[in-house]
């Protein structure tokens, strides 16, 4: 049997009052495509019926009424006149004489409503759960359950999310609901059967490239007459694509455009020769491809070397040139040329935004400090230009995410209708993960307990893809890196950021949570704010101490606070790892409500006593004596120097002592050059058993950070049995029990360190106790399999859940540390 199709919700050069105000500031029209051209697209695409749905006009349906198989229609703006909420109703099939009258009536949707339906005409509510002015609410669609018999499921220009939503709001109606609604509204509901409701679809296509996406389909076509009524009685469904960020992005591309060209004609081929290549290739829709003439022009200039390095190119320069790698680039065309039109638009797009992002980044960060404010000016100018252009795609990710409250309220307050529960989708944002540090450590467990727990979590970080990702990672190719200077050994990776939107979308991320401050993690912040999606931090890292130790700059200092409250603000809450994190962030200015704890501790099984191997340092080259550890980044800013010190001090005086370092870093080589002559051995990085007996074997775990917020090394060493000596600024103070499990010294003091490290090696017996202390309390303060992460791994992002943060001590148990 034959299935009659069309396009019930299209758009032309008619609709030409654009809602957005850049648009209408520049006096650029919605759509630029002609009737004529939908007509024959349509057609082209398999529609049986053609019809045009300008936003308030008609005049692009009367362009081609005398063309077979057309008829007159409209989108209508219309209001709730109770709270001004807009809708948009698609009235099919009208005449000049009955357009008047609508629009006459459009002000008032009940009367709009009333007219509709003496006169027959067909028509539906277009995407129902769009909010036009952010008035629409549970009552306005309540009410819209009441009024129209008719809706549009399937809108080419809205995610899936939406159109399924809408799909089973208006399919699973009952009888009693629809009395419940007309009792609560005191409206009467419309139609015989009001529950059963007619079903559309169409493509809202704006830019000519989606027209006939999403259709209207029916066994009855026979005639137009037969269609429509089809329509009127729920006789039809809808087929095709659901739409989403890109669908939309490019639409408004596709506008862009089309006024680029009508605005600027052949001067823009002269300008950016390689870019009006790229657009008249993905958008022209094929026509205007350029002259012959044009075409050789091309080609040789897309063989021509290039003359100057990219720092010295303009903006437009070097735009154009990225366009021109892009055009040269054989291999990437040819990774496209198997997919959709979006899914071209989007990589080309992506890849040149990303270039010039990075580039002007890089362009930024290598400022010195002894060029001119209007520098720093114009390159950040410039990096605002690029963000500016690629707005688009911001744009569409942040409608297609709007209403994602409404949702949630319908789900709750009509519990009659059987939505299917949303599944919960974790995204972890990290700039570390190849390295091998605490929070890299706490990441990797954090990946493993989720697996374990049947939790759906996704850790989001971006390198150069030279190392192998572990499950539950999505690692993307970094576009470029940037070195800190003071810290070369620390990369930050320039993410792409539209790949990174795109696929937190597909994915269908319900919750972010960010584990950095760096780029990755400012990616992070940046989607979860576009895209409405709940978003939490973890505190890992003192960077302002950070900052400190490596420059003494108390300005950089400053400025490095003022960065890290501003970053922590934005999030609903913000996992600290300690008590003194916590005062320290507090004193600074983020404010205590949005601060929880987050319960974490060592695996015990691991890290225990009996993993000691006699002679295991001595067969390594260490001598005799007691062998105190370091495990950690080989940084300054861990106090190293204080511990070189302290140790040559002790050794010199005498003391029957050894240094083991595990661990590697910037400041190795000095700390090696420092400590020549003496019995120290430096391994390297360890892991897994040889890093558990590692730890067993020594006697002694010293620890001098003060800008550690917790210290993972301090737990494993006293699971393992050693007792410790940290210092009394940072975490690892809050993970031990002074005089019982070790020793606490003041931050910075060599004369207190010393002491401590001194009064430990002089008793044998009081080394052997303290470490089975250690041991003790690792074992008995051990939080539930169940507890740790919970804050991370909980379901939904509630602030009043989890551990209370009110009292001194973050532990997951009542204790002394």
């Amino acid at each position: 049997m034959k299935t009659y199709k069309a396009d019930l919700h299209v758009h032309s050069s008619y609709s030409n009052k654009p809602t957005y105000w850049a648009m209408r500031k520049f006096n650029c029209p919605e759509s630029y495509t002609s009737p004529r051209q939908l007509y024959q697209t349509a057609l082209a695409r398999g529609m049986d019926y053609v019809t045009i749905t300008d936003h308030n006009a008609i005049g692009g349906a009367l362009e081609i009424a005398h063309l077979p198989r057309t008829f007159i229609s409209a989108e209508i703006t219309t209001h709730f006149p109770e709270n001004d909420c807009k809708a948009h109703v698609v009235v099919l099939h009208i005449s000049e004489a009955q357009f008047g009258e609508i629009m006459r009536l459009r002000k008032n949707i009940y009367d709009l409503v009333v007219f509709l339906n003496q006169q027959g005409i067909a028509h539906f509510l277009a995407h129902p759960l769009y909010a036009q002015n952010d008035k629409l609410t549970l009552e306005i669609i309540e009410k819209s359950l009441l009024l129209f018999s008719v809706f549009e499921i399937r809108n080419g220009c809205r995610a899936s999310r939406f159109n399924n939503f809408t799909a089973t709001l208006v399919g699973t109606l009952t009888q009693t609901l629809i009395e419940r609604l007309a009792d609560k509204h005191n409206l009467t509901p419309l139609g015989d059967e009001p529950y059963r409701k007619g079903v559309v679809g169409g493509s809202d296509d704006h830019g000519g490239l989606f027209i006939a996406r999403a259709h209207t389909c029916s066994r009855r076509g026979e005639d137009l007459d037969a269609f429509l009524d089809a329509v009127r009685e729920g006789g039809t469904w809808a087929e095709g694509e659901h739409g989403g960020p890109l669908t939309m992005a490019h639409s408004l591309y596709g506008v862009a455009h089309n006024f680029y060209r009508e605005r600027f004609g052949e001067r823009r081929r002269s300008a950016t020769p390689f870019v009006s290549a790229l657009l008249d290739r993905f958008f022209n829709l094929g026509t205007d491809k350029g002259s012959f003439v044009e075409k050789i022009r091309l080609f040789v200039l897309k063989n021509l070397p290039e003359k100057r390095s990219s720092r010295e190119l303009s903006f437009e320069e070097l735009l154009d040139s990225e366009a021109r790698q892009l055009l040269n680039d054989t291999l990437f065309l040819e990774g496209i040329k198997g997919a959709d039109l979006n899914r071209k638009i989007f990589m080309v797009t992506s890849r040149l935004a990303n270039r010039i992002l990075y580039q002007y980044t890089n362009r930024f960060m290598s400022l010195s400090m002894q060029a001119g404010f209007f520098d720093y000016l114009n390159t950040a100018g410039t990096i605002g230009l690029v963000h500016l252009l690629i707005s688009p795609y911001y744009l569409a990710f942040h409608h297609q995410h709007k209403g994602k409250e409404l949702i949630r309220e319908i789900a709750e307050q009509l519990p009659e209708i059987p939505f299917p529960p949303a599944e919960e989708k974790i995204a972890l944002f990290t700039d570390t993960l190849d390295e091998i540090n605490g929070v890299a450590m706490t990441i990797r467990r954090l990946i493993k307990t989720a697996q374990e727990r049947g939790i759906s979590l996704t850790v989001i970080t971006s390198g150069d893809g030279s190392q192998a990702v572990p499950a539950g990672v999505k690692q993307f190719q970094a576009v470029g890196d940037f070195v800190l200077p003071e810290y070369p050994e620390l990369k930050l990776s320039f993410p792409p950021i539209l790949d990174v939107l795109n696929y937190i979308e597909k994915e269908g991320i319900t919750r972010i949570h960010v584990s950095t401050p760096g780029t990755v993690g400012l990616l992070g912040l940046l989607i979860a704010r576009l895209m409405n999606i709940p978003v939490a931090g973890t505190y890992h890292t003192d960077i302002p101490q950070y900052v400190r130790s490596l420059t003494n700059d108390e300005f950089l200092e400053q400025a490095a606070w003022s960065y890290m409250i501003w970053f922590y603000n934005q999030m609903e809450e913000v996992l600290v790892p300690s008590a003194g994190t916590r005062e320290q962030l507090l004193s600074h200015g983020l404010p205590l409500e949005k601060m929880k704890p987050l319960p974490r501790w060592v695996d015990t099984d691991q890290f225990r006593p009996d993993k000691r191997v006699e002679q295991y340092w001595k067969q390594r080259g260490l001598a005799d004596g007691t062998v105190l550890l370091y495990v950690g980044r080989v940084s300054k800013e861990k106090a190293l120097d204080l511990l070189v010190e302290a140790f040559c001090r002790l050794f010199d005086e005498g003391a029957e002592i050894a240094l083991a370092i595990i661990g590697d870093g910037p400041y190795r080589e000095e700390m090696e050059a420092a400590l020549v002559g003496y019995p120290v051995l430096f391994t390297g990085y360890l892991q897994g058993e040889e890093l558990q007996r590692a730890y067993a074997s020594a006697d002694l775990f010293v620890f001098p950070s003060a800008t550690d917020t917790f210290g993972n090394v301090v737990l494993e060493a006293q699971a393992s049995g050693l007792p410790v000596i940290v210092s009394d600024a940072g975490g690892p103070r809050e993970l031990m029990v002074a005089g019982e499990t070790g020793l606490v010294f003041s931050a910075g003091n060599l004369d207190a360190l010393v002491a401590a490290i001194r009064q430990l090696i002089a008793n044998r017996l009081v080394l052997s106790l303290m470490g089975d202390s250690a041991r003790a309390f690792s074992v008995e303060k051990a939080p539930h399999s169940s507890d740790t992460y919970s804050t991370i791994l909980q379901p939904g992002l509630r602030l009043d859940a989890g551990y209370s943060i009110s009292g001194e001590n973050p532990c997951p148990q009542p204790c002394s540390c």
